[in-house]
């Protein structure tokens, strides 16, 4: 049992605008999805989880406000080099962090990557999709199966970097020995179904790594038409 990240590029991006964080313990992971460009994405990425990793040096991480914070600092880092350099003005990131103690799992987040719970034989994701799609799946503008081909399903309502006045999700779950952590960009769940998502994680031969390059081979047979990044962890 452990934890395990990995990300890559996929078959078209020229660019890996992903970025993940696992702590020194293992008690702090985060991934993070960038956009803004060539560069920008990239940059945008690489900066939140330097960032968060910074914030959780100095301060503790056992209430959401804390994780809260930590992504507003993250916030802050990346419109800092927007104002140093205008070329990069308008690049963002998705960021997904968890943080757990004891029986409990902290979370904040904010865009489209995802985090999910693997428990007792059943998936649940913890975060919500902030997209246009998810606001029209709400209002029951459009159903589920045309929410996973509509042109706009990738279209942010919320990102870090992009507005000094951002909101950020966030709660605790409980956690058990044997659940599975996935936090994951939406280079995986485009291409990956919530039924083989939860088929992967509840494989317990598999190892962490294991699972990962299973459900990204299942990526790149389906055309890795964007980065893919995952961070699994099996809590202890």
């Amino acid at each position: 049992m452990g934890t395990y990240g990995e990300s890559k590029i996929g078959l078209v991006r020229k660019v890996n605008e992903d970025s993940y964080y696992i702590s020194a313990d293992q008690d702090v992971l985060a991934v993070a999805d960038g956009m803004g460009g060539y560069v920008g994405g990239e940059i945008a990425s690489k900066t939140a989880v330097k960032a968060i990793a910074y914030y959780f040096e100095n301060y503790t991480f056992t209430a959401p406000v804390q994780l809260e914070k930590a992504v507003q600092y993250a916030n802050s880092c990346i419109l800092s080099k927007t104002m140093i350099d205008p070329s990069l003005k308008g690049m963002g990131t998705t960021v997904s962090l968890v943080t757990l103690s004891g029986e409990r799992a902290f979370w904040a987040h904010v865009g489209d990557s995802r985090i999910y719970l693997y428990h007792d034989h059943k998936l649940q994701q913890i975060s919500k999709d902030h997209t246009i799609v998810q606001v029209l799946l709400e209002k029951g503008k459009i159903t589920e199966e045309e929410a996973e081909s509509h042109p706009k399903r990738h279209v942010l309502t919320r990102a870090v970097g992009v507005d000094r006045n951002l909101l950020v999700d966030s709660g605790i779950f409980q956690i058990h020995h044997g659940d599975r952590l996935l936090l994951c960009s939406d280079g995986l769940t485009s291409f990956v179904s919530q039924e083989e998502l939860c088929e992967a994680l509840g494989n317990t031969a598999l190892s962490e790594r294991e699972i990962i390059n299973t459900l990204f081979d299942r990526v790149y047979e389906n055309g890795a038409k964007d980065n893919v990044t995952a961070v699994l962890k099996t809590v202890e």
